[in-house]
């Protein structure tokens, strides 16, 4: 007869398997939640006083009748808590500033050179660090691996995460196209990487923002790699009919392509 203490180490050993591996599912999924969350790794802003005061002369005479001295708000939204990304995305795109509040804005040719709109950010990022509710940094994009790991991302994965978070609105090609209400979605293959993955953690109306819960640092990193690509490489195929995607170019490819045949099959029964 087997006594008492006996059975209780048998049973102790028969857990301690499973136990182990359920901690150690624990501890692994643990970490990848860890570095999948992880700080995203964002460009410097400048804190320098003097180009801090730089930007501050700059914001009070292009911006300010809008979005009130201090970034408070006025005409437009307050700017206390849009962060670095926000501005420098606005900005570089010359989206901003606008000749009147009421306007859609638009990319268009920066007002703006480089170093003015550093000194312009860093200003608007001194109010949010002062009022503790800084937003989204620039994110520094991560070059495009020939092979995924944990810390490069693809091509190939930034176009399953293109096509199904950016497609709908943006064309498959990048092209942009129209919503309800008069929205216009503009191009994106015009757009350097950084201005990318702005406009994905900003959100620019109506665009929705995709915070880092949604999109990790590395899938952003990821989809602007690939979106930039799109209109920096050859076409494999020869002409890219403007690239506005398979289905309008297999439409052109069908028309001329029948209509030559059409022209030739003419032309052979005139001959007859």
């Amino acid at each position: 007869m087997t006594a008492p203490s006996d059975q209780g180490k048998r049973r102790r050993r028969t857990l301690l398997g499973p136990g182990a591996l359920v901690g150690a599912a624990m501890v692994v999924f643990a970490v990848l939640v860890w570095t999948g969350s992880a700080p995203a790794q964002t460009k410097p802003v400048s804190t320098g006083p003097v180009d801090i005061q730089a930007g501050q002369i700059l914001y009070n005479g292009h911006c300010a009748s809008c979005h009130g001295i201090g970034g408070v708000g006025s005409k437009g939204p307050e700017l206390l808590n849009v962060g670095p990304a926000a501005v420098d995305f606005f900005l570089s795109t010359g989206r901003m500033p606008l000749a009147s509040p009421n306007l859609e804005p638009q990319p268009h040719t920066p007002y703006f050179n480089p170093a003015q709109i550093a000194d312009i950010v860093a200003y608007i990022n001194a109010l949010d660090v002062e009022h503790g509710t800084p937003g989204p940094g620039i994110l520094d994009v991560t070059p495009a691996c020939s092979n995924q790991t944990s810390d490069c991302p693809t091509l190939s994965e930034g176009d399953q995460l293109f096509l199904l978070n950016c497609a709908q609105c943006h064309d498959a090609s990048g092209a942009g196209g129209m919503l309800s209400h008069g929205y216009v979605v503009p191009s994106v293959r015009q757009a350097t990487e950084t201005q990318i993955a702005e406009a994905i953690r900003v959100g620019p109306r109506p665009m929705p923002n995709f915070g880092p819960g949604q999109l990790t640092n590395q899938q952003v990193s990821a989809i602007a790699d690939y979106v930039y690509n799109l209109s920096h490489t050859k076409d494999p195929g020869g002409l890219g009919i403007a690239n506005f995607g398979p289905v309008p170019e297999g439409f052109v490819g069908v028309i001329f392509g029948l209509g030559v045949l059409l022209l030739v099959a003419r032309l052979i029964g005139n001959r007859g």
